[in-house]
């Protein structure tokens, strides 16, 4: 999936910037070859370039923290553009590796639960 974001004004070295939402990071490389070799893309000027992957949910599922997951997915804004982000620290070294997937659930949800009344503005 592919998400497209005029930019103009918001930053004097932008016009658009393209979000591509992929499980296959060879899916997203073939879109991005494709995309260059298009008109629009031969003569785009590339700023700046952030590549991510987005990956299955491990934890926040509807199976297994079902009241987590609704409480994420049924989140509502009360301003028309959210202003706030949460940034949720986890780290993720050999302790954590080593705790089993229960464990790793209720340490997400220990992190997570206290933030959903606070969704209203993110």
């Amino acid at each position: 999936k592919a998400e497209a974001y005029l930019t103009r004004g918001f930053e004097a070295q932008s016009d658009f910037f393209l979000r591509i939402h992929s499980y296959d990071m060879a899916a997203t490389q073939a879109f991005l070859v494709d995309f260059r070799a298009s008109r629009f893309g031969m003569n785009a000027e590339v700023t700046e370039n952030l590549v991510g992957m987005t990956k299955a949910l491990n934890y926040i599922t509807k199976d297994k923290s079902p009241n987590l997951n609704a409480g994420l997915t049924g989140a509502t804004y009360s301003d028309a553009t959210p202003r706030y982000a949460f940034v949720i620290p986890v780290k993720k070294n050999a302790d954590w590796w080593n705790l089993t997937d229960e464990q790793r659930l209720k340490e997400m949800e220990t992190h997570t639960l206290p933030t959903l009344a606070n969704l209203v503005n993110v």
